[in-house]
């Protein structure tokens, strides 16, 4: 038995002393780039394949990539967009159809289905949405609701106001302008013929 001890005790100091030999080659590497992949900067200019976390992802609702709406969040940007900012969409049926379809998705629910502020929202916080063409001239441009141009309209679709949120992030900037122009074309003037 002390011989079997001696023995095992042996080959284990063997086998221990030959595992820590000076040898430092640690062997093949399987995947060597899994091991020591290229360090990447996330806002770095040329990473591999053109790609950084500056430029949106096609098909994405990219913040601050906005091509034909260059006003900030302020009032004197909500001012400026009223006065200078053109919508970019053709007032055809197709487009008008489209605006109506996205109003009912995003809009409706709170402004009503005629634009009369009369949605399905009933909390108390949504209890004060306008009405597309009342006569008030409480708003922050001056005029009534019925006189807001589509860069106002664009405006509060992109930063949101008072209660509304921003929509910047759920609706691309082409359906905000198709928004803007059923709200003006159809809802601003409606009922008022």
């Amino acid at each position: 038995m002390k011989k079997a001890i001696l023995k095992i005790g042996f080959f284990a100091a063997v086998i221990f002393l030959a595992a820590c030999s000076g040898d430092s080659n640690p062997g093949y590497e399987f995947m060597p780039n899994m091991y020591r992949s290229p360090s990447l900067e996330t806002y770095g200019e040329n990473n591999a394949n053109g790609m950084n976390a500056l430029t949106p992802v096609e098909g994405t609702v990219a913040r601050g990539h906005l091509n034909t709406f260059n006003y900030d969040e302020t009032l004197e940007g909500y001012l400026n967009a009223g006065n200078m900012a053109v919508n970019p969409m053709e007032n055809t049926d197709e487009i008008l159809a489209d605006g109506k379809a996205l109003y009912g998705m995003f809009c409706e629910h709170c402004h009503g289905k005629t634009g009369a502020g009369d949605g399905t929202m009933t909390h108390v916080i949504y209890s004060a949405v306008p009405h597309f063409n009342d006569d008030k001239t409480i708003r922050r441009s001056g005029t009534p609701m019925r006189e807001l141009t589509s860069g106002h309209i664009f405006h509060a679709i992109t930063y949101g106001l008072n209660a509304m949120g921003p929509h910047a992030s759920q609706i691309t900037e082409e359906e905000r302008w198709k928004i803007a122009l059923y709200v003006q074309e159809e809802l601003q003037h409606y009922g008022l013929e």
